[in-house]
């Protein structure tokens, strides 16, 4: 199997679709998070943001919005012609390191909540940590797996068999 050599028409609609999606869900989770800081502010109980399952935060919606505008950016790169290998690279490893952080921060609190059982953790559930970019996570993975190639270019498969 050869390594196809143009990467622009090969990443193009990847790229688009997956920093739509990172950026849209950023843009979403910063609204939440806005309106849950008023809610808490003015102890509103009933209000609606009060029932979203797993906290919205502004901090965490920043790396998700970082990733979906290097993405973006690789695709207006590959609109233009030019090589996107680079903007590809740098947003699956943001994406991957930003996901690896949350899973184990999400692990932490299991551990301190069920293992330790600290004081602090006791009203403490799964879906206090969970986070978006989690669900999000199959889009780098996927990048990661699919554009091996193009994104970690250690030892490709032309190397292997020639061995």
């Amino acid at each position: 199997m050869e390594m196809v050599r143009n990467t622009s028409k090969n990443i193009k609609t990847p790229l688009l679709s997956g920093s739509l999606v990172f950026l849209i869900a950023a843009i979403a989770e910063i609204i939440l998070g806005i309106f849950k800081i008023y809610a808490d502010s003015k102890e509103l109980e009933e209000h609606w943001v009060n029932a979203i399952p797993f906290p919205p935060g502004i901090f965490p919606a920043l790396s998700i919005f970082i990733i979906g505008l290097v993405w973006l950016a690789g695709y207006f790169v590959c609109i233009r012609g030019q090589d996107a290998k680079g903007y590809l690279l740098v947003g699956t490893v943001i994406a991957l390191g930003f996901i690896l952080l949350f899973i184990l921060i999400l692990l932490t609190d299991v551990f301190n909540a069920y293992a330790l059982k600290l004081e602090d953790y006791e009203d403490w559930t799964v879906l206090a940590s969970l986070r978006w970019i989690i669900f999000l996570s199959p889009i780098p993975i996927f990048f990661a797996i699919k554009y091996r190639g193009f994104t970690f270019p250690g030892r490709r498969r032309e190397h292997i068999k020639a061995k």
